[in-house]
């Protein structure tokens, strides 16, 4: 009796000890379970907020088209001509067509080319595309505001050095139109001298 007894007592503990490690298995099953999950839901936050980012930075697009010619810019930007002052020759020397780039966005054309060491840039856009008659996309800020008159135009030029034109601007009818000069590096201390920007202006139409 005491053999069976003491057999039964043996047999109950085993059990026992087998439920508690099936519960700890299950357990650490479920915990390891969770942190997956977890684990998952992070990655997919993560891959979500990195795809917006993206989004974000891509969504603007390039409004400028780059074409061969002042004709194909014309013709781009919606308007029948661009004469701009490529082969024409300055005190800076002779502004080559072989340099001369073209680029175009609904209502704005535009020519640049450098000659020595000076960016030059000339657009011609429409009065709806202009901000209060600038179409220049030149927001710095000049030390000398002053006009000059030129083949009948009123030209409203701006620059760093007094009488030396970084920036110029007008209008002729429903278009306005700009002149930009910068030196070497961006350098908004050039600028172009009268008899330069009588010569580029009268040949930007």
């Amino acid at each position: 009796m005491k053999k069976l007894l003491v057999v039964m007592s043996l047999a109950t503990a085993m059990a026992l000890a087998l439920l508690g490690c099936g519960g700890g298995a299950s357990s650490a099953a479920s915990s390891a379970a969770d942190t997956s999950a977890a684990e998952t839901s992070a990655a997919e936050a993560s891959a979500a907020e990195t795809s917006e980012e993206t989004s974000a930075q891509t969504g603007m697009a390039n409004p400028w088209s780059d074409v061969a010619s002042a004709e194909e810019a014309a013709a781009g930007a919606g308007f029948d001509s661009f004469s701009t002052p490529v082969g024409l020759e300055t005190s800076l020397g002779v502004i080559e067509e072989e340099w001369a780039t073209y680029r175009c966005m609904e209502g704005i054309a535009e020519a640049h080319a450098p000659v020595a060491a000076v960016e030059l840039f000339v657009r011609k856009g429409v009065a709806s595309a202009a901000e209060s008659g600038d179409i220049s996309g030149d927001y710095n800020t000049y030390a000398n505001t002053w006009t000059e008159n030129i083949n009948g135009m009123e030209v409203t030029c701006f620059g760093n050095r007094e009488g030396e034109a970084t920036k110029s601007i007008w209008s002729a009818g429903d278009m306005c139109y700009c002149v930009l000069a910068y030196g070497a590096g961006g350098d908004t201390d050039f600028g172009l001298r009268s008899d330069d920007l009588n010569l580029i202006v009268s040949a930007t139409q």
